[in-house]
C-alpha cells in the first residue's frame, strides 16, 4: 500500500498543534519512520541519544515496537519509550485499514521524585551515551507533562488523526511507488534527482522510497535513475539527430566521458556503438 502525504497541509496543521500543546509532533508510517514532524528539529536530548550509534538503533527500535503494540487498541495509545519520556500514537486509519500515525512525545512526565528517572535513564543509556552530562542537562529542559495534560493531548491528537483522513491529508495510491518513482525520473530526467528531492517530491521517508524500488526494480534508486538514463540515451541515439555530447547532458550527464562509462556499464557497449548496430538495422530493415 502506497500512501501519498499532502506535506504543505500536514505542515500547517502540525504547526498550529504546536502553538497550542508545545509538545513535538509529527506523522509516522506504519514502519515507524517520520515522515513529517513539527519542531522538525528533534530535542536536544533525542539528538544526543541518536548522535550515538546503539542510541540511534533503539530509538527506532522503540518507534517500530510502540506502533505494533498500538495495533491492539482502538483509540490513542500511550507509552514511555525506552529513554524514560512519555509519548502516544494515534493511528489514521482508512476503510481498508490503518495507514500511518500522528504521534507526540520528548516530554517528561511529571512527580520524579528523588530523580529516580533520571537513575533509570543513567542504567539504560550508560552503555550507548557518550555524554551523559550533556545528556542529564538536555534532560533538565524538557518540557513536562501532567498525565492528564497528556492524556489530553492524546485525545486531540485522535481527533486529528481521524480528520487528516477525511480531509484528505493522506490519500491511498493505487499505482505502486515504484512506478511513479520511475516515471517522475523518466519526466524529470536532467533535473534534480538527488534522493532528497525524491523524497521531498513523493512526501515519503527514504527507507520508504528505498525499499520500493529495490522490492519491486531490485534496483537501488542510483541504479535505476542510471537506468532511465541509458534507456533515453538509447532513444536518442537511435534517433541519429544529436550528438553523443548533447545526448549525455540531455539524460542530465554533463560528463561525456563518465556518459560512456555509464552507458558501457549498462549496455555492454560504447554509445559509438550503439548508434552505428542502430544505423546498420535501420539500412538493412529499411
Amino acid at each position: 500500500m502506497d500512501v501519498i502525504w499532502k506535506q504543505g497541509r500536514m505542515r500547517n496543521l502540525l504547526q498550529s498543534f504546536f502553538m497550542l500543546a508545545k509538545v513535538r509532533v509529527g506523522f509516522f508510517d506504519l514502519e515507524g519512520n517520520e515522515i513529517l514532524a513539527f519542531p522538525p528539529e528533534r530535542s536536544d536530548y533525542c539528538s544526543i541519544i541518536r548522535n550515538n550509534p546503539g542510541g540511534d538503533s533503539a530509538c527506532r527500535r522503540c518507534d517500530r515496537d510502540a506502533i505494533r503494540k498500538a495495533g491492539r487498541y482502538n483509540g490513542p495509545y500511550i507509552y514511555q519509550c525506552h529513554a524514560c519520556l512519555t509519548e502516544a500514537l494515534a493511528p489514521i486509519s482508512s476503510e481498508k485499514g490503518r495507514i500511518a500515525y500522528l504521534m507526540i512525545g520528548q516530554v517528561r512526565q511529571s512527580g520524579d521524585q528523588g530523580g529516580r528517572r533520571w537513575n533509570e535513564i543513567r542504567r539504560e543509556l550508560g552503555r550507548i551515551c557518550s555524554d551523559m552530562d550533556g545528556l542529564k542537562s538536555a534532560y533538565s529542559n524538557l518540557a513536562v507533562m501532567e498525565i492528564s495534560e497528556i492524556r489530553a493531548c492524546a485525545d486531540i491528537l485522535q481527533a486529528l488523526a481521524n480528520y487528516v483522513w477525511l480531509d484528505n491529508y493522506i490519500r491511498i495510491q493505487n499505482e505502486p511507488l515504484s512506478s511513479r518513482v520511475k516515471a517522475y525520473i523518466a519526466d524529470n530526467i536532467s533535473g534534480d534527482l538527488s534522493l532528497a528531492a525524491l523524497v521531498r517530491q513523493f512526501g515519503v521517508g527514504k527507507t520508504t522510497l528505498c525499499g520500493a524500488v529495490k522490492r519491486d526494480y531490485r534496483l537501488t534508486v542510483n541504479q535505476l535513475i542510471r537506468s532511465v538514463r541509458v534507456e533515453r540515451a538509447e532513444q536518442l541515439l537511435q534517433s541519429g539527430k544529436q550528438s553523443i555530447a548533447r545526448i549525455a547532458e540531455a539524460v542530465g550527464i554533463e560528463d561525456y566521458n563518465y556518459f560512456s562509462k555509464v552507458f558501457r556499464e549498462e549496455t555492454g557497449i560504447a554509445p559509438s556503438v550503439f548508434r552505428r548496430l542502430c544505423e546498420k538495422e535501420a539500412q538493412y530493415t529499411g
